[in-house]
């Protein structure tokens, strides 16, 4: 039992990498990002391309490709985003767009890499592992921890003892009060907008060490996102965080009770009762 509740906190560390982007949107914007889930794994194929094509260690094709798809990610905001949100246009409006430029970031991907899984490793020897007090965690899954930690120190500490992160804090909380004190909105956009695709393409490569990529998965994920974000309270950025642990963790145990196939039903179960029973998430 300890053991699953070990792969439950791993499957969590990476859910919250992606999830934590996602809640700093949504804080900043107040919509949903959906295209957020393709731009992950499109970042992701990009890991491999490095990986492989290029011959860089996995590492660093992982730090390449999420500053390059950061940048991508600004982009998005202001040829889509900001356009949009200047025109005052709806919520619902840009959902719509956002999904829009979901479909075609899968089809891109579907075009240039196949529909085919491709996989990727950090090294040859895949069935390496260690055991420690009888919990055994294979080599992918000791890095996968090891990374989710550091990322979330590094983040921690940029959020609450750098200018741009406290910035970006004050702008979630209350845009209008943040310009009024002279904080730039579109400068803290462009922050909000890089560190959650870079956060989501370092979590995206970290999922593909045990998945693979397919060009669908970024519709997956996005929705097992949403979920994480409505468990912690959308918006929630610790939330996200612990949303995101919740999720991993009792996805696991589901998976150890019932079987893989009951992953999504578990997940959807619990969005529909929070939903219903706990609109605004755990730290309401």
């Amino acid at each position: 039992m300890i053991q699953v509740l070990l792969n439950g906190i791993i499957v969590g560390g990476l859910y919250a990498l992606i999830s934590v982007g996602f809640a700093l949107i949504f804080s900043s914007v107040r919509f949903y990002h959906l295209a957020y889930g393709s731009l992950a794994f499109f970042g992701a194929y990009i890991t491999y391309v490095f990986r492989y094509s290029v011959g860089l260690n996995f590492f660093l094709s992982m730090i390449l490709s999420s500053i390059i798809f950061g940048f991508v990610g600004i982009l998005f905001w202001k040829m889509f985003y900001s356009p949009l949100q200047k025109k005052k246009t709806s919520s619902v409006s840009m959902i719509v767009a956002s999904f829009g430029l979901l479909i075609v970031l899968q089809n891109v991907m579907s075009l240039i890499f196949g529909n085919g899984g491709k996989s990727i490793s950090i090294h040859d020897n895949l069935s390496q592992g260690y055991e420690f007090f009888n919990l055994f965690i294979t080599y992918n899954q000791l890095v996968i921890l090891a990374v989710t930690i550091i990322v979330g120190i590094l983040f921690e500490f940029m959020m609450n003892k750098m200018k741009f992160g406290m910035s970006i804090k004050a702008v979630g909380q209350n845009n209008d009060l943040a310009m009024t004190v002279g904080i730039n909105y579109e400068s803290v956009m462009n922050y909000v907008f890089f560190i959650a695709t870079f956060l989501s393409v370092i979590g995206a490569s970290l999922i593909s060490l045990e998945i693979g990529i397919r060009p669908i998965y970024g519709f997956h994920i996005i929705l097992k996102i949403i979920v994480a974000c409505v468990i912690g309270g959308m918006g929630k950025v610790k939330g996200a965080i612990a949303g995101a642990m919740m999720l991993g963790i009792i996805e696991n145990f589901g998976i150890y009770f019932f079987g893989s196939i009951w992953q999504d039903t578990i997940a959807f179960a619990l969005l529909t009762l929070f939903l219903v029973f706990r609109p605004k998430g755990v730290f309401e």
